[in-house]
């Protein structure tokens, strides 16, 4: 199953790929939403122990930061350690990635 449409990418009944971007860098759009861009870097939250935060930069040069969260820590870490692996890649190609439906259980 993609990573899109993955049961882990669900927390408290919401959708959470893709994340919510916020402009932190560049001269573009405040407002930007999808699979866009190109995945820069992935932090394990330490104070919020079920989130995982990604920067992302645009052809225009732009970064963003969204938030992934997660119902449980474990599963986290899980998407924490996928996506680290999937750094400099296009976040379509991340989303498109095929998971085992027991992925993160």
């Amino acid at each position: 199953m993609e990573l899109r449409n993955h049961p882990v990418m669900v927390c408290d009944g919401m959708r959470q790929w893709p994340p919510n971007w916020s402009l932190t860098y560049g001269p573009g759009r405040t407002a930007v939403s999808g699979e866009i861009g190109v995945l820069e870097f992935v932090f394990l939250s330490k104070v919020t122990i079920n989130k995982v935060l990604l920067l992302m930069h645009t052809a225009e040069n732009n970064v963003y930061i969204g938030s992934l969260m997660f119902e449980q820590r474990d599963s986290a870490k899980a998407v924490f350690d996928l996506l680290y692996a999937q750094i400099n890649k296009p976040l379509t190609a991340i989303g498109a990635l095929d998971l085992p439906d027991s992925f993160a259980e």
